[in-house]
């Protein structure tokens, strides 16, 4: 599909209305940390990079910590610029260090002359502390060693690669659970809360791609009130994410299994608060295609895979599209 001209889904959230606010719970587990400095340092030519520590579980604000990986370009009309704007590429596992990097290869002129473009890694992946499910190097070869196919096909291949999955989950809730079981969706937009106040915005402006999205939308639930601007590509399901058998919640599954699966997180019971209740969020935006009244924008592309094998960033495509996010009017 290289260079083919994509039509892509498009949500577009409404500014908060009258009586939509952070709940008290989340917004104490969220400003009880202090707001972080981040040491800028130059790293790849056009771009700042720095590293943060924030708490491993939210619910203990001093205890552990993982880091936190963050990079930006910087605004090229300083006299213009209207604050940040964070950005994810989807995955799960997707650097948003990445996709922050390449934004001039898919970001229009107004966009890149107003806004920082931000990205961080999500906690366990990139150049963020890296959960490690395994004991060895040699115990992950051999756990993947059914993955090493592009599609598993026939009976055989069907066999090992299930294997190997189940031989990853094991591993991942065993010898990795400490930062896998704080994995969840809903920490990476607590993650993004705290940095949004580390970068100097009084609210987020954010746009996401694949399970992007179900960050944007899990921050617009949270944080309903700290939300400038989300745009959205290639929308996740929000209650199809946190229940993948159906799609509406089973009133019969017990509580802590479908907390679980919302949290994505193994061994992590707690569900996502909203005003105070503990309950499952299945709102997601706010509206299937409202427009914003501040700014309106519009998406006409989707960023490209932004990592090599190796993990390593790549060199940006050249013919990736250079404006597949235009503001109308900002």
């Amino acid at each position: 599909m290289a260079g083919a001209a994509l039509v892509p889904a498009l949500t577009v959230t409404a500014l908060a209305g009258p009586g939509d606010t952070t709940s008290p719970v989340e917004k104490a587990r969220a400003d009880r940390v202090p707001t972080p400095k981040l040491d800028w340092y130059k790293c790849y030519d056009t771009a700042e990079c720095a590293t943060v520590r924030l708490p491993l579980d939210y619910d203990d604000p001093k205890g552990a910590t993982t880091e936190i990986a963050v990079l930006r370009v910087r605004a090229r009309n300083a006299k213009k610029r209207i604050g940040s704007l964070f950005v994810n590429p989807g995955g799960p596992g997707g650097q948003g260090t990445a996709i922050a990097y390449q934004a001039p290869y898919f970001l229009g002129k107004d966009v890149l002359d107003r806004f920082d473009i931000v990205g961080f890694d999500p906690r366990g992946i990139g150049f963020s502390s890296n959960v490690a499910c395994f004991k060895s190097t040699k115990d992950q070869t051999l756990a993947l060693a059914g993955m090493n196919v592009a599609f598993p096909v026939g009976a055989k291949q069907e066999a090992a690669y299930v294997k190997s999955a189940k031989a990853v989950g094991k591993g991942c809730s065993t010898t990795g659970k400490k930062l896998a079981g704080a994995m969840s969706t809903a920490e990476a937009a607590r993650d993004m809360d705290v940095l949004r106040r580390a970068v100097g915005d009084k609210k987020l402006s954010y746009l996401g791609f694949s399970y992007g999205t179900a960050i944007g939308q899990y921050y617009a639930n949270m944080f309903p009130d700290r939300l400038r601007a989300v745009v959205v590509d290639g929308v996740i399901n929000p209650v199809s994410w946190a229940h993948p058998q159906d799609r509406e919640p089973d009133p019969g599954r017990p509580a802590a299994v479908r907390r679980r699966r919302l949290q994505g997180a193994a061994g992590d019971p707690r569900p996502l608060r909203q005003g105070g209740q503990e309950e499952v969020p299945v709102r997601g935006l706010r509206g299937s295609r409202q427009e914003l009244r501040r700014p309106r924008q519009a998406v006409e592309g989707e960023a490209r895979r932004h990592r090599r094998r190796d993990g390593h960033l790549r060199r940006p495509c050249r013919r990736c599209p250079r404006r597949a996010v235009r503001p109308e009017r900002l």
